[in-house]
């Protein structure tokens, strides 16, 4: 038996899904995905993480023995504002984890293709299990990674978010690779203000971030006393959205999340919160992910 492709689409729409695209589960092609040439060269900095299942993030029926089809999908976050105050947040972060909420929609998708395929066994994935979430929604036909390392939509640009299903049954039709959207246009790269956006050394991927540059890994991965001096945060005390917002992209892309008063009021005043007020306004978001600590030492 057949995935039936649009069905499955058509299903995750109306679960809340913004895309939804299907690619062969097979192993990446090491031409297509620089993963141990980054490693190699040590710009993942402390996330000794991401050296571990370098196989399985490579091949996904390593994750799901027996895959046959991976099934991916998108969640626009575009707020419709931006939050006031100098301490600044990623947009990404204003709104509940999104790992909660993929999380709770990729199972309903997966209880639903259950009951239509009892066969069918499955596992959702949200960037916290080794699996690479940009080359497969690429393959999926879901955008094209862009010059900044992100998924660009054409409709949501690159404040998506992504999550997976992979399945151990065939579809009866897949989706194809969109062209790349950037053309010349480097806006994003001039937007990084420390030049974290360096050229990978596969052309088929064009360019790699530098975790050691980048102020989005130092205000949340980091977790040493002090940051690098010269790693220039331009007023962000979790994420960055230098590259983004410069993206022509995200001028118009959708909007996806509605930023409530309360929202704003919530967002502000963390910039002067105690510790417990922190912890408490910060519970089911992406802002959980850091430690009090190290918001305090952000805000500089």
């Amino acid at each position: 038996m057949l995935l039936d492709a649009q069905w499955i689409k058509h299903t995750a729409l109306a679960l809340g899904f913004d895309a939804c695209g299907l690619a062969v589960a097979a192993p990446i092609p090491h031409s297509q995905w620089d993963l141990q040439q980054w490693l190699a060269a040590g710009r993942h900095a402390d996330m000794h993480y991401m050296e571990e299942h370098v196989d399985k993030r490579y091949d996904p029926t390593l994750l799901v023995p027996g895959a046959k089809t991976v099934i991916s999908v998108l969640l626009g976050y575009k707020p419709s504002a931006l939050m006031e105050g100098t301490v600044k947040i990623a947009q990404y972060a204003y709104g509940e984890d999104y790992h909660e909420r993929l999380k709770r929609l990729l199972y309903q998708l997966l209880s639903a293709l259950s009951d239509r395929y009892p066969d069918l066994q499955g596992r959702p994935f949200v960037d916290t299990a080794p699996i690479s979430d940009k080359y497969w929604a690429v393959q999926a036909g879901l955008g094209w990674r862009g010059k900044n390392t992100l998924l660009v939509n054409p409709t949501l640009g690159s404040y998506c978010f992504i999550g997976e299903l992979v399945v151990t049954l065939a579809a009866d039709a897949y989706d194809t690779p969109l062209p790349d959207g950037c053309g010349t246009c480097e806006r994003c790269l001039k937007a990084c203000p420390n030049h974290a956006i360096v050229p990978s050394p596969l052309p088929a991927v064009g360019t790699q971030v530098d975790a050691r540059r980048c102020a989005s890994y130092h205000t949340i991965e980091n977790r040493a006393e002090t940051l690098p001096p010269d790693v220039k945060l331009s007023g962000y005390a979790f994420g960055c959205d230098c590259c983004q917002l410069a993206c022509p992209y995200n001028v118009d892309a959708a909007t996806r999340y509605q930023l409530t008063d309360a929202d704003k009021e919530r967002l502000g005043s963390l910039a002067q919160a105690d510790e417990a007020s922190f912890k408490k306004a910060t519970r089911h978001t992406a802002l959980n992910r850091i430690k009090y600590c190290q918001w305090q030492r952000n805000k500089r």
